[in-house]
């Protein structure tokens, strides 16, 4: 019995194992080439306990984690607070880094690009706004031609501004702290709004420092500078997704507009033609006291002053 009994267990440990190399045969041809190959790239170092925030705030919500690009060190920490109290607080990161890939460290070198512009996959209707304004993205027509791309065509030139490049929508709009501005984002909506409405350097002034300077007049630009809640921020004035040069005539600050914007609700009521003839002044205030012929002589006083209590300095 016992010869017997060892018999039958060596037969089986043979079988077993004849079954176990058919199946990693068959697994092997079951995959095909192109897929393990495509895998190759990714050198899967590490293992995240999921591909939702979770998973990703492992690493980056980790302060210390840094990393030093062009001679600068670059902070990657993203604050979870910040998240969680965001319009996006119920978007996975994925969701907008679309890009990612399972790599440390990710590779992919245009992923702030890519994250700036995923927006449009959530807002359809703002993206074909912004398609239409000024602040569209553009590119040059033969070279995308011949790199088989689907052009968009350049803006008129005659009526083009911006000079710089474009802004994708993270630029104005920011990223993991975007504010909300609507009742999805709970009570703290209108908060969200009178924040945003301070924050006219950073969406626009950075890039329009010489709008931004001369937008000076007492009563829309220093007064918005000095935090006044009833002062107009640019987009209130300019527009926004559609936004176009005051030269086109769908501006709304262009001259057959000027009515019905300075109207709206919430700024002046009464308004006409003769109303809008302020408009001048608020961003160009600086030019026209600079042709006052009052201001001008007090300040040359004023300068005569300054050199006579200045004078001995130069000497």
């Amino acid at each position: 019995m016992r010869r017997w009994g060892t018999r039958a267990l060596a037969v089986g440990c043979v079988l077993w194992a004849a079954l176990g190399v058919s199946a990693a045969a068959v697994a092997q041809e079951a995959v095909p080439a192109a897929e393990t190959s495509a895998t190759a790239p990714y050198e899967l170092d590490f293992t995240l306990p999921s591909d939702a925030r979770s998973g990703c705030l492992v690493c980056h919500g980790d302060p210390a984690l840094v990393r030093v690009r062009e001679g600068a060190v670059v902070s990657f920490f993203i604050n979870e607070e910040q998240l969680r109290t965001s319009t996006h607080a119920d978007t996975q990161c994925v969701g907008c880094h679309i890009d990612f890939a399972y790599t440390a460290p990710h590779e992919a070198a245009d992923w702030p690009i890519t994250a700036k512009s995923a927006c449009r996959n959530c807002h359809a209707d703002q993206s074909k706004a912004l398609g239409a304004g000024v602040h569209r993205q553009t590119v040059d027509v033969s070279a995308a031609a011949s790199a088989g791309a689907v052009a968009v065509p350049a803006a008129d030139a005659s009526t083009e501004t911006s000079v710089g490049p474009k802004p994708l929508c993270g630029d104005c709009h920011g990223s993991h702290g975007m504010l909300a501005l609507t009742e999805k984002g709970g009570e703290d909506w209108k908060d969200g709004k009178a924040e945003l409405h301070q924050q006219g350097w950073q969406v626009c002034g950075r890039c329009h420092e010489d709008y931004w300077d001369n937008y000076s007049d007492y009563y829309h630009g220093a007064a918005y500078k000095l935090g006044a809640e009833d002062a107009p921020a640019c987009w209130d004035c300019h527009g926004w997704h559609d936004i176009q040069p005051s030269k086109n005539r769908d501006s709304k600050v262009n001259e057959v507009h000027l009515v019905e914007t300075c109207g709206q609700e919430g700024c002046h009521n009464g308004v006409d033609e003769n109303y809008t003839e302020y408009a001048a002044f608020i961003h160009g205030r600086p030019d026209v006291e600079a042709e006052n012929p009052i201001l001008k002589f007090f300040r040359s006083i004023g300068d005569a002053i300054g050199r006579l209590f200045g004078g001995g300095d130069d000497t």
